[in-house]
Parts: C-alpha cells; sequence; structure tokens
C-alpha cells in the first residue's frame, strides 16, 4: 500500500510541478526564454534516451536525431492533414500525436535494429550515422512532407507544449531509472560488460539490444512529436547531423549508464551556450566584451590548468583536503599566469585592436569545457553513478556515525 501511496504522490508532484513550469514560463519569459525552456526538456529527453541504447546497453548509436526527426514529421504530416477536420482540441491532439510519432519511430528503430544491431563499435555507428543522413535526404524529396522547404505544423490554439516536454523528459528518467532499479534491467548492463559472457548465460543479447533501440527510438520519437507543433513550421534542417552529435556529447559527458548524469548534461551543454548567446552586444549599457590579449591569454591559460590539475590527481595523493589545496593552488598561479600574460600581448598591435563579445566566444568556451571535462574525468559528470535523496541520506548517516564514533 506505502509503495502505490509514494508512487501516486510523486505523479502528482511531477504532474503539478510541470503545470506550474508552464504557467509561470507564459506569464514571465518571453517567446526566446520559453523556447530555451522548451529545448532543454527536449534535450533531457533525447541525451536520457539515447542513454538507454549507448550507456546501459553498451552500443554505440549516432543517429538519433533520425527517430527524433521521424516523430516531428509524423506528427506534421498528421496534422497538416487531418488536424483541421477532426473534433479533438489541441492538447488532445498533440497527445495523440506523442502516441503515433513514438509508435513510427519505434518502428523505425525495429526495422534498423534487427539487422544492424548484430555488428558492434564503430561497423554499428557507422549504420546508424547513415540511416540518419538516408531519413533526412529522402523527407529533402518527398513533396508530400514540405521537401527542402519545409512543412507547416501549426496547432491553434497553442497547447501546453513546455509542459508535455518536461513531463515527456521526466517520463523518460522515469522509465530508465526503473529499468536499471528492476531485475529487468540486469540483462541490458550484462550485455554492456561483455556480450559473450551474457550470451554464454542465457541472456538473448540481439533481442536486449533490439528492445533498448526500440525504446529509445519511441522516446526519440515522442519528442519529436511534441518539437513539430512547438515549432510550427519544420525543414531537414532542424535535424541535421550536429544534433545527433551533441546528444551524443550529453550522454558522454554526463556519464554512460548514468540516467542522472544524461539528464544533467543534457541542461548545461544546451544551456551554456545559449546562456552566452544571451550576453550583450557591444554599445549597450551591460556589454561584456574581452580584450584580444585577454582572450589569448586564457585560451592558453585553460591548456595550463587542466595540465596543472592532472598533475595534482596524479601526484597529490594525501587527504582530499590536500588535494583541494592542490586544485586551489593550480587555479591561483593559473590566474596569474592569464593575468600576466594579457598584459604581455598588450604589446601585440592585432591583439590590441580586438574585442570579443561573450556571444562570439560561446562555442570556443563550449568547445574548451567540454575538452577540459573529458580530460580531467573521462567518465564523465556522474560515471556509472546516480543521484538520488536515498544515497544523500546513507553518506550522511555513515559521516554521523563516523563523527560520534
Amino acid at each position: 500500500m506505502r509503495f502505490w501511496l509514494v508512487r501516486l504522490a510523486s505523479v502528482a508532484v511531477v504532474l503539478v510541478g510541470c503545470f506550474l513550469l508552464q504557467q509561470w514560463a507564459a506569464a514571465s519569459l518571453t517567446p526566446y526564454l520559453q523556447s530555451l525552456v522548451f529545448l532543454a526538456g527536449g534535450y533531457v529527453a533525447l541525451a536520457v534516451s539515447l542513454n538507454l541504447i549507448n550507456g546501459i546497453t553498451g552500443q554505440f548509436s549516432i543517429g538519433h536525431a533520425a527517430f527524433y526527426m521521424i516523430g516531428a514529421y509524423t506528427t506534421a504530416f498528421l496534422t497538416a492533414t487531418f488536424f483541421k477536420a477532426q473534433p479533438l482540441d489541441s492538447t488532445a491532439w498533440v497527445v495523440l500525436m506523442v502516441v503515433a510519432g513514438s509508435v513510427v519511430a519505434g518502428i523505425a528503430g525495429l526495422v534498423v535494429g534487427l539487422p544492424s544491431l548484430r555488428l558492434r563499435g564503430d561497423y554499428l555507428a557507422i549504420v546508424t550515422l547513415g540511416f540518419g543522413e538516408i531519413i533526412r535526404i529522402v523527407v529533402q524529396n518527398v513533396k508530400a512532407l514540405g521537401g527542402s522547404f519545409g512543412i507547416d505544423c501549426r496547432v491553434e490554439p497553442a497547447p501546453p507544449s513546455i509542459m508535455l516536454m518536461w513531463l515527456l523528459a521526466i517520463l523518460t528518467i522515469a522509465i530508465c531509472r526503473n529499468l536499471l532499479k528492476s531485475a529487468h534491467g540486469l540483462p541490458f548492463l550484462a550485455v554492456r560488460e561483455d556480450e559473450i559472457a551474457s550470451s554464454a548465460m542465457g541472456v538473448q543479447v540481439t533481442k536486449v539490444k533490439v528492445t533498448a533501440f526500440v525504446v529509445g527510438s519511441m522516446l526519440a520519437g515522442a519528442a519529436g512529436a511534441i518539437y513539430a507543433p512547438f515549432q510550427v513550421f519544420i525543414t531537414p534542417l532542424n535535424f541535421d547531423m550536429y544534433q545527433s552529435f551533441i546528444v551524443l556529447t550529453m550522454v558522454v559527458m554526463g556519464g554512460t549508464g548514468s540516467v542522472t548524469g544524461s539528464a544533467i548534461a543534457g541542461l548545461l551543454l544546451y544551456l551554456l551556450p545559449e546562456y552566452l548567446r544571451l550576453m550583450k552586444q557591444p554599445g549597450t549599457s551591460k556589454a561584456i566584451s574581452i580584450g584580444g590579449p585577454a582572450v589569448a591569454a586564457g585560451l592558453v591559460g585553460v591548456i595550463v590548468l587542466v595540465w596543472l590539475l592532472r598533475v595534482v590527481q596524479a601526484k597529490v595523493v594525501g587527504s582530499k583536503w590536500q588535494r583541494w589545496a592542490g586544485n586551489l593552488g593550480a587555479l591561483a598561479a593559473t590566474a596569474l599566469l592569464v593575468y600576466l600574460g594579457s598584459l604581455a600581448l598588450h604589446g601585440v598591435p592585432f591583439l590590441r585592436s580586438r574585442n570579443y563579445t561573450m556571444a562570439e566566444l560561446r562555442m570556443a568556451i563550449f568547445a574548451l569545457v567540454l575538452i577540459a571535462l573529458m580530460l580531467l574525468r573521462p567518465a564523465g559528470i556522474m560515471g556509472h553513478h546516480e543521484f538520488s535523496w536515498d544515497g544523500i541520506g546513507k553518506r550522511l548517516r555513515r559521516r554521523t556515525s563516523g563523527a560520534k564514533a
């Protein structure tokens, strides 16, 4: 009884939280900021669903945007064809389209998965990448789907897309988390660790891999089904190869196999460049610009800082306070180096005459953050660990008992 009460209370909290997020965004945010909140939820759903394939099952798919696109174009085609003649309101229609988009994307995942998931590693990556490009090129040449120009998928009145997308993101997290915490997830983890050993123990490896691929594809298709009405007009350019690579990057940076890590990385790696894009341009009262000498010195400083931090990780074997002291020392030394270097580089005319806004530097900063994370924490932000309140409670209890002892 307690189990079901906790689950029902969790569902109620999620529904109320997503509803309040929708109301707050509609009342307080500009349309551009609303789109950022919406897309952040979309990237969380995409990253966690890809993590089911790449992290939990140990495959290497890099064509996830194809299933995102299939869900979006399924919704767009059905909306353009049937929406005006059917009796449902906009919200009910989008929910129906989520079901349709996820089913079509799941069928596509099954069609691709059955023959290709007998492959491993780079070969599977090539097949999934090729599938993504084939889908995009096919859509560009089908007039019923708008071709390269695009297709109108307007739904009026506008449905609560932010609420729906974040509900999908939380549902995706819940599905993957419950899979890991139950006996049903053990075959997936066994396949990830060793396919040959798991096959010898009776695990149906191909079935497990296809199941993970189909479920991940369905969740990506559901995200695309919500994205299309929110975007109003979609084109194949919305689902290019870059989308697959950025979602894959989120999975790797969050920690392959960590549901929490994928969700955190999905938020951080999407919002960081968008936050830098919002920095004011030159000529405004809040302009944030950096001189050329400081940019050049900062680039060298990042390289030096990463090197010093790796030296601290390798050489300092003492307590955590000693490691923290070493990290702070590396940070202070790097800050001094950047300051002195920027002063020295003021003598270079080309650098002295240049100024860069944060918006101009956003992709460079994004790349540096990725490189630094990969060098300092190759396992990702969370590794194979998960954030949970139970885990925090256990750590606090261990510290309390240790202090009493």
